[in-house]
């Protein structure tokens, strides 16, 4: 397939994802324009091949409606964080990984339509000047799908509470389901942060003192 759009290279972020590391945001590394409303993601990422592409700064849900129209599969991925606008704290989505999103082709598809796209600035090349596929190994689940996945189970969402687990009481007793210490019986000393616990249990004639996840101990 060929292209006359400008030729740009992957982003670290999507690169590192595709190398199988996870992608971390960061603080800042979203922008607090436009809220992208009805986020779509595709049903399915199988019986495309999929490409990376360059968006104008902010414009990636403008192109990502112009693509659809255009007949292309996209998929953009995005977080969500809290922003405050007028002293009112709202959670608001961005795109994961700012001026970029996927875009699905058909076997009988190319990237003529894509040129006239509004938003669209380009697409990642390799090092030949081809558009750069994403791999998609047929043993293992499509990278974009993980991704996917991932999305939906809200690890890239920053505004919902963290599981703390059960709270216990300093004193309490439970047993520990976990570790060296599997079965023991354990006091409660304190509740520490990110829901582990702090524990005091009778080991070898001492007392010991264990920190543990809320999901390693449970009440007798």
């Amino acid at each position: 397939m060929s292209t006359n759009l400008p030729r740009f290279a992957l982003s670290a972020e999507i690169q590192a994802y595709l190398d199988g590391l996870s992608p971390d945001p960061g603080p800042g590394h979203y922008f607090t324009g436009t809220e992208l409303p009805n986020h779509t993601p595709p049903e399915t990422f199988e019986g495309f091949t999929w490409f990376v592409v360059v968006c104008n700064p902010k414009c990636e849900r403008r192109a990502q409606l112009g693509l659809r129209r255009a007949g292309y599969q996209t998929y953009l991925p995005q977080t969500k964080r809290w922003v405050v606008h007028a002293r009112k704290k709202e959670g608001r989505e961005n795109p994961l990984f700012p001026r970029y999103l996927f875009i699905g082709l058909r076997s009988d598809q190319d990237f003529y339509k894509l040129r006239g796209v509004d938003g669209v600035e380009g697409v990642v090349r390799d090092g030949f000047g081809v558009p750069a596929r994403i791999p998609a190994p047929e043993d293992r689940p499509h990278p974009l799908a993980r991704l996917l996945e991932r999305e939906l189970a809200g690890e890239f969402d920053f505004t919902r509470l963290p599981d703390l687990g059960p709270q216990y009481t300093p004193g309490e007793t439970v047993r520990l389901t976990a570790g060296a210490f599997t079965d023991l019986q354990a006091r409660v000393v304190s509740m520490l942060s990110k829901g582990r616990v702090e524990v005091l249990i009778d080991f070898l004639g001492r007392k010991v003192r264990l920190k543990a996840k809320h999901s390693s101990v449970v009440r007798v």
